[in-house]
């Protein structure tokens, strides 16, 4: 019975602790992220029409919206182009679809925009779909963006799509794919069904990848890296030949179909950070771990191009653009420092290249010329309340329950006192991560372990002998079969031993307070 009840007092600390962790990811923004896609036999996954649904993370909150035809576009009755309309596609991933900013600040809106801010009456179709390779997008152009009419088809493939063009199956869910030939593959695809319950879960989303099987490709001299990699090295690694191939196959299918559309094609490969900026070169490098020499995050952009010039097709490399964004910018970067995303001044930044482009090309027809020339405007500065909207309903909270609890000292200095304890807790907080944000990602999470480690070790050293007792208490519950109250005493103790603390040592106080 004894072996029991510590079998049982175990689980339910286990319990309640994984319980715990999963509201603090949720909390953070680290939750799963809804999908808005659906399994789809023809293309493997779509997004779901009419739906729409929110995605947070510490670095962005943005809600997607799904047109009746499966875009994230406005509604329309109908893919039928309105008469003197002309009309652009534009294909891609996550980079196109806007999967880290809101649609005001996409560079698919933004190009239509400041067309039709210039008086043009064009329409940009955005038919980025998340995951999606090229196969995927020159397979969608075939089955249904035919009926939108394009006049002009621009292509955003980014680096994943190389290795994923030779893949019949992405993550879950299977894909087709073109043959070197320029050919869709027949290939059956079935339902994988929905996902597994624990990746609907903030931690299960954590643990998936670690369960999933890992392909990997090792260097000469390296440590394995993902397979899709390989598509980073100078000397076309296995299987680099068949992945040129098949996306060449795919690229050769796409010109026919705009040709036989009649619609005028520009491919347009996203970089990857590593090119653009510094710091994030420098993270890929040490990832890698191989001789730089040997390697290059440029050689994905530079495969597509070079394919582009084998086909004849007409490309534009957005490279020196961005560059010059980011040293413009404020902060340096355009792109997300957790996320690999442009975040909206690297949009804009997109944007702008692309407009100026099509129009030094001369691509858009005389009859929707424009009456006069529109900038696009600066990307917005997001300004986040939520530190505030916390800070101001604990400061009222707190304050009013000071009041309460010493009604003998004065009125005026609760609000003082709690303002300035709270003062210090978010200036530490958000200080704190300004200070972490601006050391690469490589050393700031041994930094914040090291520190977490650090304070919890003065917790446990100035709480001393009160630890033997904490532990004879656990003892006397386990030992008298009552573990059906640990997780109680977990909370209260934790709680508790905190505050003890908190209270002995003013100086550490914010600390430990910021760490609740």
């Amino acid at each position: 019975m004894k072996a029991l009840n510590v079998l049982l007092a175990i689980v339910m600390s286990l319990v309640v602790a994984a319980a715990v962790l999963e509201g603090g990811l949720r909390l953070l923004g680290m939750g799963p992220q809804p999908t808005i896609n659906k399994f789809d036999p023809r293309l493997g996954w779509v997004k779901t029409p009419g739906m729409t649904t929110r995605r947070k993370s510490p670095e962005f909150d943005i809600t997607f919206a799904v047109n009746s035809l499966g875009l994230r576009d406005d509604e329309m009755a109908s893919p039928a182009k309105r008469p003197g309309t002309y009309r652009v596609i534009a294909l891609g991933d996550s980079f196109v679809l806007g999967y880290t900013v809101d649609r005001a600040d996409l560079f698919v809106d933004e190009l239509e925009k400041v067309w039709q801010g210039e008086g043009r009456p064009v329409d940009v179709i955005n038919a980025g779909t998340e995951g999606y390779s090229t196969d995927q997008e020159v397979l969608w152009l075939d089955l249904e963006g035919r009926a939108f009419q394009p006049d002009l088809v621009l292509l955003f493939p980014y680096e994943n799509d190389l290795y994923l063009n030779a893949k019949a199956r992405y993550t879950r869910y299977p894909k087709p794919r073109f043959g070197p030939d320029g050919e869709p593959e027949h290939l059956v695809l079935a339902d994988p069904g929905p996902p597994p319950w624990f990746e609907r879960l903030a931690l299960g989303s954590k643990i998936a990848p670690f369960l999933r099987p890992f392909e990997s490709w090792t260097p000469p001299a390296g440590r394995p890296l993902p397979m899709e990699w390989v598509a980073y090295f100078k000397s076309q690694p296995e299987p680099m030949p068949e992945v040129r191939l098949r996306t060449r196959g795919a690229l050769a299918h796409l010109k026919s179909s705009c040709e036989a559309m009649g619609a005028k094609l520009v491919v347009v490969p996203i970089p990857n950070k590593a090119c653009i900026e510094a710091e994030a070169k420098a993270n890929l490098e040490q990832q890698i771990g191989v001789d730089p020499a040997t390697w290059s995050p440029d050689a994905p952009v530079d495969t597509f191009l070079d394919l582009c010039r084998e086909l004849s097709i007409p490309s534009l490399d957005p490279r020196a653009a961005l560059r010059a964004a980011a040293d413009a910018a404020e902060d340096g970067h355009v792109y997300y420092q957790k996320d690999w995303h442009l975040n909206p001044e690297g949009n804009r930044a997109l944007a702008s290249f692309v407009r100026g482009e099509v129009g030094r090309m001369q691509i858009l027809p005389a009859a929707v010329a424009g009456a006069k020339p529109v900038e696009i405007p600066a990307a917005a500065k997001h300004v986040s309340f939520g530190w505030l909207r916390l800070f101001a309903i604990l400061w009222a909270v707190l304050s009013i329950g000071w009041i309460f609890t010493y009604p003998k000292d004065k009125a005026w200095l609760a609000p003082l006192k709690v303002a300035v304890m709270l003062g210090l807790i978010f200036t530490i907080a958000i200080g704190g991560g300004w200070v972490l944000g601006q050391i690469p990602p490589a050393y700031s999470r041994w930094i914040l372990l090291a520190f977490v480690v650090g304070l919890l070790g003065f917790i446990f050293w100035k709480l001393g002998r009160r630890l033997g007792t904490i532990l004879e208490l656990f003892a006397c519950l386990v030992g008298r079969g009552h573990w059906y109250l640990i997780p109680l005493v977990v909370v209260l103790l934790s709680v508790g031993s905190l505050l003890v603390v908190a209270a002995s040592s003013p100086l550490v106080a914010p600390f430990i307070y910021t760490l609740f």
